[in-house]
C-alpha cells in the first residue's frame, strides 16, 4: 500500500484486475502446494485476544513515510490528536520516536513501524531475523502501550518462510505483541496471469492457506478496495471480488482459529473515482462488522485525494464522516466482540453469494418507503449470524446493501425469542418498532434471547 507503490501500479493493476481475478476462480489444474489436513494445532497457531471491550478501528498510515504528507512530521501531536478525535482506538504505524506524542493524545494501544530492515526477504537466516529484530523491540517490548509491530504490507508467497522468522522472533523478544503482516486481496495478480505474479502463487486460496501455514501468524490481515472502485458496488464484477474475499478470508481464519482483519479505502484512491461518502463509508464497516471482522483498518489519513485531511492540513468532510463511522463501528464492535459468528448469507443470494442457511432466521422482511417500492425493485441486506460465546443468547446484524435509499427490516425467527435492537451509538438495547428502518449502507444489530 506504500504511496509510490500506488501512484506507479494503479494504471497497471487495474486493466489487470479481472484477468487476475478470474485466472484465480478458474485456474487450470493449479498445484495444492499447502497441506490440507493442517489444523491451529498442528501447526501450533497462537491467535492474538484482545480484551471484550476493545475494539480495534485504525487508519492505515505510515506516518514514518514522510512523502505521504508534508505536515505530518511538522505537528505530530497535533497529527495524533486528530486521529483520536476521529474515535480511532490505534493510530499506526508510529515511529518509536513519536510514542510519548501518541500518547499524550490519549492513545494506550499503539502500532509501532519495524520494518524489515535490509534483511533478504527471500534468503535471510534466522539468526539475521533473530537479531534484528531483538534490537528493534528491545526499547519497546515492556510497554504495555505497544501492541505490536508493523513488519511488511502485500508480501508475496516467496518472502512467507523468512516472515515467519520474523513472527517467531516477535514472540521470542517481545512476548504478548502483535507482529503485523497485510495481505494483497485477490485482484493481484496470480501465476499464470500475463504480468510479474504479485501474490506468487495460483490462486488466492493458496495464498491465504500458505500464509497460514508458513508464517504462522496470530491474524490475518488483507485489504480489499473494491467498494470504491466498484463505484459503491454498481460495477457488479467488481462488487464481486469484494463479497469474495470477505468471505474466503473469513473462511480460512475460521478455519485456523484465527482473528481477522478488514482494510477499506477512506479516500479517493483512483484519480476517476467519486468523493468517499457516508453510504460507501458505512457499508464498509458494517459489512465487516456483519462478516465476524475483529478489526477495520481505512486507508489512508493523511493528505491525499478526498482522505480525512487534505493538503493544506484541515480535516475534511471525510474526516467527519469518518469519525461517525468509527464511533458505530467501536460500539458495535465491542458488543460482538461477546460473540462468535456462525453465518453470513444474503436475502437475494446473486451469483455465487450464499443464501439462508436456515439455522436461525426463516427470513428478513424487507421493504422500501410505500411510494417507491413497486419502482425501486426488491430491497437486499447482507445478513450475519452471531451467538455468544458464554451464553444462549444469538444476534443478527442486517446491513442494507442500497447505498441510496432507507429500507425498513424485521426478523423472521425460527424459534421464538425475545429481540432487542441495538442504538449504534449508545450501544443500548431497546424493543424494537414493528419494522426498524436500516439507512442506505448502513446495518442493525439485533440481540435475541
Amino acid at each position: 500500500m506504500r504511496y509510490n507503490k500506488m501512484v506507479l501500479a494503479l494504471p497497471l493493476a487495474f486493466g489487470l484486475a479481472f484477468c487476475a481475478a478470474l485466472w484465480a476462480e478458474d485456474p487450470a489444474n493449479p498445484p495444492i502446494t499447502w497441506d490440507e489436513n493442517a489444523t491451529a494445532e498442528s501447526l501450533g497457531l497462537e491467535p492474538l485476544t484482545l480484551p471484550d471491550d476493545f475494539y480495534l478501528v485504525y487508519p492505515w498510515d505510515q506516518v514514518d513515510v514522510t512523502s505521504w504528507s508534508n505536515h505530518y512530521k511538522d505537528d505530530p501531536a497535533k497529527s495524533f490528536a486528530r486521529m483520536a478525535q476521529s474515535a480511532f482506538s490505534v493510530p499506526a504505524f508510529v515511529t518509536q520516536e513519536d510514542i510519548p506524542a501518541t500518547k499524550e493524545a490519549g492513545f494506550h494501544c499503539l502500532l509501532v513501524s519495524m520494518g524489515t530492515g535490509d534483511i533478504d526477504l527471500i534468503n535471510g537466516t534466522e539468526e539475521e531475523v533473530d537479531a534484528f529484530v531483538k534490537q528493534r523491540v528491545a526499547s519497546t517490548k515492556d510497554d504495555p502501550d505497544v501492541l505490536g509491530y508493523y513488519i511488511i504490507d502485500e508480501p508475496g508467497a516467496k518472502k512467507f518462510p523468512v516472515l515467519g522468522m520474523f513472527v517467531a522472533a516477535v514472540k521470542k523478544y517481545a512476548p504478548g505483541k502483535l507482529a503485523y503482516i497485510n495481505l494483497f486481496p485477490s485482484y493481484a495478480s496470480t501465476i499464470g496471469a500475463d504480468v510479474d505474479s504479485q501474490m506468487q502463487t495460483y490462486t488466492f486460496t493458496e495464498y491465504l492457506e500458505r500464509y497460514v501455514q508458513e508464517v504462522k501468524p496470530q491474524f490475518i490481515s488483507y485489504d480489499n478496495y473494491m467498494v470504491e472502485y466498484s463505484e459503491d458496488m454498481t460495477d457488479k464484477g467488481r462488487a464481486a471480488i469484494y463479497w469474495r474475499d470477505l468471505l474466503e478470508v473469513r473462511r480460512v481464519a475460521q478455519k485456523y482459529g484465527l482473528p481477522w482483519w478488514n482494510i477499506v479505502s477512506s479516500m479517493a484512491i483512483r484519480e476517476n473515482s467519486s468523493p468517499p461518502n457516508m453510504s460507501r463509508m458505512a457499508l464498509q464497516a458494517y459489512t465487516s462488522l456483519a462478516a465476524g471482522a475483529n478489526a477495520l483498518g481505512w486507508f489512508l489519513f493523511f493528505g491525499l485525494t478526498y482522505g480525512p485531511t487534505d493538503q493544506q492540513d484541515e480535516n475534511t468532510l471525510t474526516w467527519q464522516i469518518q469519525r461517525d463511522v468509527n464511533e458505530q463501528t467501536v460500539t458495535l464492535g465491542k458488543i460482538l466482540n461477546r460473540f462468535r459468528s456462525t453465518n453470513v448469507w444474503f436475502s437475494e443470494p446473486t451469483g455465487n453469494l450464499p443464501g439462508n442457511p436456515g439455522d436461525l432466521l426463516r427470513g428478513v422482511n424487507l421493504s422500501y418507503q410505500e411510494e417507491i417500492k413497486d419502482k425501486v425493485g426488491t430491497p437486499a441486506v447482507m445478513v450475519g449470524e452471531f451467538r455468544a460465546k458464554a451464553a444462549a443468547q444469538k444476534a443478527v446484524m442486517l446491513v442494507n446493501l442500497d447505498v441510496g435509499r432507507s429500507i425498513t427490516a424485521s426478523l423472521d425467527l425460527k424459534e421464538a425469542g425475545t429481540i432487542q435492537v441495538v442504538n449504534p451509538v449508545t450501544g443500548t438495547a431497546h424493543a424494537p418498532r414493528q419494522r426498524e428502518w436500516i439507512l442506505p449502507g448502513h446495518g442493525l444489530l439485533f440481540l435475541i434471547d
